[in-house]
């Protein structure tokens, strides 16, 4: 499965604008949720999906265009103390981690079930195996 995190031309002509405005001012006190940034840009006739708001941060971030744009549970918002931007970067370092561990078990899986496939057993998947996978 691949994920398109390229903006169209739409989303990167009209909404990205729009979305930098709404988060350029945000403190912590004045948190943006996927909601409202949706409501906002809807008032603009712009419908929007949370995948796309997400993905539109991945590039406003990439792009350094708000600086320290973090995000909790509430919303996006500007980093104003070192503390917190600290306290962001470890809680992502910490997903990041766990997100390998769960990747790397998943894989341990997969290769023990193409192993009882090998074998003639059953695993439960379904679907072709490569010439790789046989031998």
């Amino acid at each position: 499965m691949e994920t398109n995190w390229n903006l169209s031309a739409h989303e990167q002509e009209i909404i990205y604008p729009l979305v930098v405005g709404i988060l350029s001012h945000r403190a912590k006190e004045k948190v943006f949720s996927n909601a409202k940034i949706r409501k906002i840009l809807l008032e603009f006739g712009e419908e929007i999906y949370d995948a796309q708001i997400r993905k539109i941060v991945f590039h406003i971030r990439r792009n350094n265009d708000v600086p320290l744009l973090l995000a909790n549970s509430e919303g996006y918002f500007i980093g104003t103390n070192i503390e917190e931007v600290n306290e962001w970067i470890e809680t992502h370092k910490g997903k990041i981690e766990a997100m390998k561990m769960t990747l790397n078990h998943i894989e341990t899986q997969l290769n023990d079930c193409r192993h009882k496939i090998k074998n003639g057993d059953n695993c439960g998947l379904k679907g072709q195996m490569s010439i790789f996978d046989i031998l």
